[in-house]
């Protein structure tokens, strides 16, 4: 069965949005949650685009939206919260 690709969306402090498709890692859920742990941990976002490398400063950034999330998430991460509008 086909896997969801996650996509990211990251909305900048400009206003800007960027909308990324990450790679399934070969179906391990447990790889891409331990590398948003990893990268909560840096001063950057860094994203290898195939034909460049794109390094956004964390203080640009306002938000970063996974969906779906993945399984494996960070120790700090508030498990099923509602959003209310």
């Amino acid at each position: 069965m086909n896997k969801p690709k996650t996509t990211m969306v990251v909305r900048l402090a400009d206003g800007s949005v960027q909308r990324f498709q990450l790679p399934s890692d070969g179906g391990d859920d447990v790889t891409l949650g331990s590398r948003i742990e990893k990268a909560l941990e840096t001063q950057d976002l860094v994203v290898e685009l195939g034909d460049r490398l794109l390094v956004i400063p964390k203080h640009s950034i306002l938000t970063i939206e996974l969906t779906p999330p993945p399984p494996k998430l960070p120790a700090v991460a508030i498990r099923n919260a509602r959003l209310i509008k």
